[in-house]
């Protein structure tokens, strides 16, 4: 790519980072903060008088039902990402992504609409949302190394993170606003949360209209595709046999499975972990969830600017070891500690940007660049469809022991297990440069 094609490059950019922009909103503020504790509410509402609930006839406690939905939610994705990432060489990206964007925002949409006990409503939306997210998110992926050169691209990862983050804080600072004021409003806190959610739908519908627009053009399938790249499940395989060759791609794809899990847990479960273990009102949660945003956008920055200099792995690395001492932190705060709590988010917040954002582009250029698209749908199938481990697991301890700080405990395992296999991934890419050096001075 030379740099006038980079310049020419540019607007496309700007729509790339504008899903973020449009997305994030649903991650941080339906996800992470009112989702969660409202579906909890809606359960125990409609649930028996043992507490449980029954979906599809399976005995579910109500408190454990949101742990468990996102852990489906996720799982479900493996019939969507294989697809969504493969159909990008014979659909306009354009398209592909517009189709999803407006499917994840409508199913946003219609959560004002779930009644005090629909929480089969509410799960089915979430479920839909969610996989709709997913879906496009494959597809925004597989931009990357269109609009950006090798050495710009943890940059421009990042970049899209931090916009995803600022979106985050603009719309939670409305509902804060929302929130904080809804009895003043002659509103119902059930009835403002709805509102949310649907201001949520609503931002992620737009934005995704502009950035869907901005990146046309840049997302044009080659004329030609063979039978093979033409079935989804058949071209997945194939890429994960051929992992066998890239083994340092292929450990890092076990450290991102790993880690990842952890990274699913928290950002999809703190806000109940916050209002129901720890006893904080859920505008004080709101509130430190808003400050994550703003501290999160300069993290994801400064962590792009940081891996140029010295390398994403490393960068990487050093990521995850805050993130351990993060959930050994989370579980050692006192009820109704707002101030620790607060502290807890803000020095997430220093990382959770560079995270997920670093861990894409490091991938990308660990693996052969004619198959990008192949490798984006196994990424986005272990980021999506395997992540359901990690709130799996937090839904099991919690409903084996009935005790939320054992179930947040469960997540420090697999941030552990994650940085051993980066470990592991940056010595197995050494190895073939040591063989090769000493087959030179041999």
């Amino acid at each position: 790519m030379t740099a006038t094609d980079d310049e020419g490059r540019r607007g496309g950019r700007v729509g790339w980072y504008a899903y973020d922009w449009a997305n994030s909103v649903f991650t941080t503020t339906v996800t992470s903060i009112f989702f969660g504790p409202f579906i909890t509410e809606v359960g125990e509402r409609a649930a028996d008088g043992d507490g449980y609930l029954h979906p599809l006839g399976i005995p579910v406690l109500a408190s454990s039902f949101y742990p468990y939905l996102v852990a489906l939610s996720v799982f479900l994705q493996v019939l969507v990402l294989p697809s969504a990432a493969v159909l990008t060489r014979r659909h306009d990206k354009a398209l592909l992504l517009g189709t999803l964007s407006t499917c994840g925002a409508g199913a946003t949409i219609g959560m004002y609409w779930i009644g005090d006990t629909d929480y089969g409503l509410g799960g089915s939306l979430y479920v839909v949302a969610t996989m709709a997210l997913g879906g496009s998110i494959t597809v925004a992926n597989t931009y990357l190394p269109v609009l950006a050169p090798p050495e710009h691209r943890d940059r421009t990862s990042a970049y899209a993170s931090a916009a995803g983050f600022l979106s985050g804080a603009a719309v939670l600072t409305v509902a804060l606003v929302v929130y904080a004021n809804h009895a003043d409003w002659g509103l119902t806190e059930p009835h403002a949360v709805r509102i949310i959610m649907l201001a949520a739908g609503l931002w992620w519908l737009v934005f995704g209209t502009v950035s869907v627009w901005l990146l046309r053009g840049y997302g044009t399938p080659p004329p030609v595709v063979s039978a093979e790249e033409s079935r989804a499940y058949r071209a997945l395989f194939a890429a994960v046999r051929q992992l066998r060759n890239h083994p340092a791609a292929a450990w890092f794809l076990v450290a991102f499975l790993l880690y990842n899990n952890g990274l699913q847990s928290v950002t999809s479960l703190v806000g109940t972990y916050a209002a129901i273990e720890l006893e904080l009102a859920e505008d004080n949660v709101v509130t430190a969830v808003l400050l994550v945003q703003f501290v999160a956008f300069a993290g994801a920055i400064a962590a792009g600017r940081l891996a140029e200099r010295y390398g994403g792995r490393r960068i990487l690395l050093g990521i995850v070891a805050v993130w351990v001492a993060v959930i050994v932190a989370g579980a050692l705060i006192p009820d109704r500690s707002f101030s620790a709590f607060m502290t807890l988010c803000v020095t997430a917040g220093f990382v959770v940007g560079g995270t997920y954002a670093l861990s894409r582009s490091i991938f990308i250029q660990l693996v052969p660049a004619d198959r990008v698209p192949e490798y984006i749908g196994i990424f986005e199938t272990v980021n999506r469809c395997l992540g359901f481990i990690g709130p799996a697991a937090f839904g099991l301890v919690l409903q084996w022991t009935g005790n939320y700080r054992a179930a947040w405990t469960s997540i420090l395992a697999f941030w552990l297990a994650g940085g051993l296999a980066l470990v592991l991934g940056a010595l197995a890419r050494r190895q073939p440069k040591q063989r090769q050096k000493a087959v030179t001075h041999g």
